[in-house]
């Protein structure tokens, strides 16, 4: 069998709704590494809260920040940074909007305004989060490589910014990323970079910011507990994150 480029996203794909792995979960990825096949994680965290997981999994190449960093065995392969310019822009619409704004570094994250917002917090503690310290002068000391805004669904034509596109990862937040800038397109990059082709990638997710990638890859497998546009653009849906549902899927395709 021809070795695969098996992706997963993080929350709700690789760990349970309450922020657990499964036990059946960890057996197929030893599996999947045993036959000789490449693990790869994409996610929208950043590195700080994508650590843990790295380091418990074993996994040396992965995407974060929907794509503005990507990490082959451990070193920065890919990286794209926000404009200063943007940002001010962002800045200036969310305080007129009275909307609050998280800033990320490869490295770390702060909020902008003071007053964290009731979007930002409902977000942050419905998955267990620690809300970001503030920092009004993050943004103008670090290379932003994402930014993180918390509005309502209807405001977000205000924030027409050619440089942005935006990303649902919540009902309450949004992920801003470069217009150029994908899970999609970091992971393709890597995958061909190692000698991977489009249809050797596999990919598992569940949230909106995975649509791009399920479409571009090989097989896309949509989570049972997926966002039904998610659903819709998979090739195969599988069991939830708490019923074993990678596992299953790997065993159906005779990967493990």
């Amino acid at each position: 069998m021809r070795k695969k480029f098996i992706v997963f996203d993080i929350d709700g794909t690789l760990l349970t709704t309450e922020m657990e792995f499964l036990a059946s979960t960890k057996q197929a990825l030893v599996s999947l590494k045993d036959q000789g096949h490449v693990i790869v994680i994409s996610t929208g965290r950043d590195y700080p809260s994508a650590k843990s997981i790295v380091d418990e999994l074993e996994i040396d190449t992965y995407v974060l920040c929907n794509g503005s960093i990507g990490y082959v065995r451990h070193e920065l392969a890919h990286e794209l940074i926000l404009s200063k310019e943007s940002i001010h822009t962002l800045i200036e619409i969310a305080m007129e909007n009275n909307d609050q704004v998280v800033f990320q570094t490869a490295n770390g994250l702060a909020r902008h305004f003071e007053e964290p917002g009731e979007a930002l917090t409902k977000a942050y503690e419905s998955l267990g989060w620690t809300i970001p310290e503030f920092d009004q002068n993050f943004w103008r000391e670090n290379s932003i490589i994402q930014a993180m805004l918390f509005c309502k669904k209807e405001d977000l034509p205000r924030y027409a910014i050619k440089e942005f596109r935006y990303v649902s990862w919540h009902e309450y937040g949004l992920d801003v990323i470069p217009r150029e800038g994908s899970k999609a397109r970091t992971i393709l990059k890597i995958a061909e970079q190692n000698g991977f082709k489009r249809e050797d990638i596999v990919f598992f997710g569940d949230g909106n910011n995975d649509i791009e990638l399920m479409e571009l890859s090989g097989v896309g497998i949509a989570m049972g507990n997926a966002e039904t546009e998610v659903k819709e653009k998979a090739d195969i849906i599988t069991d939830s994150c708490n019923e074993h549902g990678i596992y299953n899927a790997l065993k159906s395709m005779s990967l493990i």
